[in-house]
């Protein structure tokens, strides 16, 4: 008994650092709307904007990768995007054979978590957000305007916060000749995943080693006895 309550003592302070960091942990992709009629091995440009907290670009450093991820149950395709220049905006240029394809945001040291379904040929179908997180961006304070004109889907011009009618699927653009490749028409509604955090990441990662090096410690002592 002692000896448990001697890791624990180790082990609270530790978990506790780590404790913080997850209160900002997560994020949404917002997708811009994409093309109603993708076809195969046809390059087109998607864009989509990764919001902490669902409402404001990210307010750390070293993000790490952004993109977009396709898998279909035997392989994976990914593809960077590229940064925009409004804030939390980027673009990502992809082209994909025929499947039916898993779509998941890479949102840097955040954990990627499926958007949607993409048909080839077809069309992308976003998942809805779910409630809980809806909730908990509905609930947060606006903050000031990052965009202005050009702004994330469902943000309506100059302000802070989505719409609270935000759509949970989206509206595609006018579908596209196979040479056309783009992501459509900007404004038209759409619909967000929200991604949590990712834990294997500092503090979370320092907390890992911290603990194992208790235990380690704490095993020894007992060999020794």
């Amino acid at each position: 008994m002692k000896r448990i309550l001697l890791i624990l003592a180790i082990l609270a302070p530790v978990l506790a650092l780590a404790a913080p960091a997850r209160a900002g942990g997560w994020a949404v992709t917002y997708m811009d709307p994409a093309p109603a009629d993708m076809r195969p091995h046809t390059t087109y440009t998607l864009g989509f904007w990764l919001l902490q907290h669902g409402t404001h670009p990210y307010e750390g450093t070293d993000l790490g990768e952004v993109g977009l991820k396709f898998t279909d149950g035997k392989k994976t395709l990914g593809f960077s995007g590229v940064q925009l220049r409004e804030p939390a905006h980027y673009a990502a240029a992809i082209s994909l054979p025929p499947g039916t394809w898993k779509v998941e945001g890479v949102q840097g040291w955040f954990a990627p978590y499926t958007i949607g379904t993409l048909s080839v040929p077809g069309s992308l179908k976003v998942d809805p957000i779910p409630e809980d997180l809806r909730q908990a961006i509905d609930g947060q304070t606006p903050r000031k305007d990052h965009w202005g004109e050009i702004h994330p889907p469902g943000f309506p011009a100059g302000t802070a916060s989505p719409s609270p009618s935000l759509s949970t699927s989206p509206s595609p653009s006018a579908p596209l000749s196979p040479s056309a490749g783009a992501a459509g028409a900007p404004g038209a509604t759409t619909a967000a995943v929200v991604e949590p955090d990712s834990w294997w990441r500092p503090p979370y990662t320092v907390a890992a080693v911290l603990a194992l090096a208790a235990l380690g410690v704490v095993a020894h002592r007992v060999r020794r006895r």
